[in-house]
């Protein structure tokens, strides 16, 4: 939540007035077309007059005035809707990651997979969501955010629904993979959505929901995905869940924001760039899952990393040279930039980890149904939630820095309590 509202305060417009109107600080100036006489005359719809936003974004950027940004309050039914589909397209996106990462024993009974390499069906999903994450960014802010969000909750519906039929352990790694490329198509678009449409507090409400949201969906997938384990099995967790995407999706075409898109992303795309930089983040994620499943020493392993570094190295050579990039280098001069991606990554990626191996343990060791497992759960979605909630109040009075720093440190230290106890009754 900290790393979200930190960077929405970075790019985001700050210190807007919160009325119904246009904001003060995109406050439009409307500009005399030749032939129309003096600037305050009504427009006729066939002289559509241009308006200057005066934007800490672009000052040169120019829309016409059907296409300015539109504004609006969380306090209405039109803001709360839209709320509802951007942070439960990041609900969704936590709930696919962790209900299937309860129902893994079943899934390997059924298909008799062995334990190295069951944990592709959670890679397959992780691996396509980070590694197509910066393309989406680029193809939220080229197509509009609406479009990529509602083409993202479509795409789920359908790998998730294939999922559900899938008869092979193949089958199934390949549809999380589909399934993890529309998950990452929600994410930059519905940040976006959420920074571009809300102002001042609101805006800071609506990204607090939206990280509350995300806890909440990665506790309720495994309560969930555990529940439906026991009782109709592992495939009612897709089918029902495609249920909820799909209503999703049909609402935020209804009642989602039309993007406004700048002469400035007209431009030519980075498609070398996109093509890099997703190929570089799915081999660094395979090797970093890999070699732990393989050994480090293994020669393809190594062949893969060296060749990570080299496709990793050749997009930044490539961004800093493009006229249009992907991923414009001038991010990371940022003041704490670098460190919040190395905080981001490492915290969210030993949160996973953590969870997978509990999973795995209560069902494997401890002998725990995934209904038993799913109650273990419960505490950590409840208290996650408050605290996400809160965290967003927190940042209105103090620097995010402490509440990141406060996070992480939470994140260390919760696991030591399971790894140290004698008893393996009490572990969770």
């Amino acid at each position: 939540m900290a790393i979200v509202d930190w960077f929405s305060r970075k790019v985001g417009r700050q210190g807007a007035d919160e009325v119904d109107c246009v904001p003060k600080v995109l406050e439009p100036k409307i500009i005399s077309l030749p032939g129309s006489g003096s600037s305050t005359e009504r427009s006729t719809p066939l002289d559509t007059p241009k308006v200057e936003l005066d934007s800490p974004f672009d000052s040169q950027d120019t829309l016409t005035l059907e296409k300015r940004p539109e504004f609006g309050r969380l306090a209405s039914w039109r803001g709360a809707l839209i709320l509802l589909v951007t942070s439960g397209s990041q609900f969704l996106d936590n709930v696919f990651m962790t209900s299937s990462n309860i129902a893994l024993s079943s899934i390997q009974e059924e298909f008799n997979v062995s334990s190295s390499n069951l944990q592709w069906m959670i890679s397959a999903y992780t691996l396509a969501f980070g590694g197509f994450l910066l393309l989406a960014g680029a193809l939220s802010d080229r197509y509009g955010r609406k479009f990529i969000l509602c083409l993202g909750l479509f795409w789920l519906s359908v790998w998730t629904l294939a999922i559900g039929f899938g008869q092979s352990f193949i089958q199934l790694t390949i549809f999380r993979g589909l399934q993890g490329v529309g998950a990452a198509l929600t994410v930059p678009s519905a940040i976006g959505i959420i920074s571009s449409y809300f102002t001042g507090t609101d805006r800071t409400r609506g990204l607090s929901i939206y990280a509350a949201s995300g806890t909440l969906g990665f506790c309720a997938g495994l309560i969930f995905g555990g529940f439906l384990t026991s009782s109709l099995g592992w495939r009612y967790i897709f089918y029902l869940i495609v249920i909820i995407t799909g209503s999703l999706g049909i609402l935020g075409f209804i009642v989602l924001p039309k993007s406004v898109t700048t002469e400035k992303t007209n431009g030519r795309m980075d498609y070398f760039g996109a093509i890099l930089s997703t190929a570089g983040l799915i081999l660094l994620q395979f090797v970093l899952s890999g070699g732990g499943v393989y050994g480090w020493s293994q020669p393809f392993i190594i062949v893969l990393l060296i060749l990570t570094v080299a496709i990793l190295v050749g997009f930044v050579l490539l961004e800093k040279f493009i006229g249009n990039p992907i991923m414009p280098l001038s991010l990371w001069k940022i003041q704490n930039f670098a460190g919040l991606w190395i905080a981001g990554f490492t915290g969210y990626g030993s949160y996973q980890n953590v969870i997978y191996y509990i999973v795995l343990m209560a069902q494997q060791v401890d002998k725990l149904s995934a209904g038993d497992t799913a109650l273990r759960f419960l505490p950590m979605g409840a208290i996650g939630f408050v605290v996400s909630l809160g965290t967003g109040k927190a940042l209105e009075y103090m620097n995010g820095k402490y509440c990141l720093l406060a996070g992480m440190v939470l994140t260390m230290v919760a696991p030591i309590p399971s790894a140290i106890t004698a008893s393996p009754e009490t572990s969770l």
